[in-house]
């Protein structure tokens, strides 16, 4: 990959901060089924689905980048020791947070090791482990020839279906989830910048439409079957959010990979990695403000999601005119 910035990977980036936003958001609504109207229910049900992309979106960010990258061992520990020092930082941040805001105690500090306190940020402890382990994917995957790798996804595919039917697996499968969209990151980046795509845009369109529309219908037929939402047709396993988010990274890299840099799209993008750091703060706030089910979804999602992004770039922004808190930011 050149080490010029690829455009595409900061007008993703700033897509999927601002749907891990409306995932939050909306999964509170979603988890008021019953207690709010089925418009309202089935709406919260369609922002959730859409925005369960971004995930995968930063899974395969990060491994299009890391994996092309020849291992430098000083560059390598220095990334490690960040994340372990960002980690320890925000357990800390929303320990205290919730402690004053909430009033909420906590007595098993020892458990942070394994698992966040606050459930956003499992995604830290995902990637770090991601990191850690990238010398031997990158080992694995430059001696593996186009067919293999191909092999390779469409087992890891193939095992994402499997736990929609035999949910018992589910628990040994979600690490290698993530891992396979780590690597498809690099797979698909190399992949799509050397074949021109751009005239079946219409296509991944549609079929990313069709991805949605089977996941929404499932979850939400489940759901009134159930009583209860239901959740497990997004899950980042399933195929319908592997293939939408396949399909949407193809499709972002052929609309945006030859235009103009927007200055305001990359400003974001540099601020994405702390916004979904501290957007959990202001989540609280609106929640603690504002009664979400005295809105409707259709105007609630967007409304909360819109004053949470904005409080919290603007937020991040000034933070980190600070050189120590730019660390952890």
């Amino acid at each position: 990959m050149s080490k010029k910035r690829e455009y595409t990977f900061d007008v993703l980036r700033v897509i999927a901060m601002i749907m891990v936003i409306i995932v939050h958001v909306s999964n509170l609504y979603s988890r008021y089924y019953g207690l709010i109207s089925n418009s309202s229910y089935l709406f919260s049900l369609i922002f959730n689905t859409i925005s369960r992309i971004s995930v995968p979106l930063f899974f395969m960010i990060s491994g299009a980048l890391l994996l092309d990258r020849d291992f430098n061992k000083n560059k390598y520990l220095k990334r490690i020791f960040r994340f372990l020092m960002v980690i320890v930082v925000w357990d800390i941040i929303y320990l205290l947070w919730e402690y004053y805001f909430f009033g909420t105690t906590y007595n098993k500090l020892y458990t942070l090791a394994l698992e966040p306190f606050r459930s956003h940020l499992w995604f830290l402890y995902t990637i770090i482990v991601l990191y850690i382990i990238q010398p031997i994917l990158k080992k694995i995957l430059d001696n593996l020839n186009s067919k293999q790798k191909m092999v390779l996804f469409i087992i890891w595919f193939l095992l994402g279906t499997f736990t929609m039917f035999f949910p018992n697996i589910t628990e040994y499968y979600t690490t290698i989830c993530y891992i396979g969209y780590f690597i498809l990151g690099k797979y698909l980046y190399d992949f799509i910048s050397k074949n021109d795509l751009s005239s079946y845009n219409f296509v991944f369109i549609i079929m990313i439409l069709l991805f949605f529309i089977a996941s929404i219908f499932l979850n939400y037929s489940a759901s009134v079957r159930l009583n209860m939402f239901y959740n497990s047709f997004f899950a980042y396993r399933t195929p319908y959010i592997m293939m939408a988010s396949i399909l949407f990274f193809i499709l972002i890299y052929n609309i945006v990979h030859s235009r103009n840099h927007n200055k305001v799209i990359m400003v974001l993008s540099d601020l994405s990695f702390g916004v979904y750091l501290i957007h959990g703060i202001f989540l609280d706030i609106t929640f603690k403000i504002f009664n979400y089910r005295d809105f409707n979804s259709i105007i609630g999602i967007p409304l909360f999601v819109c004053i949470i992004f904005i409080f919290s770039v603007f937020s991040v922004y000034i933070l980190r005119k600070s050189k120590i808190l730019k660390r952890v930011l």
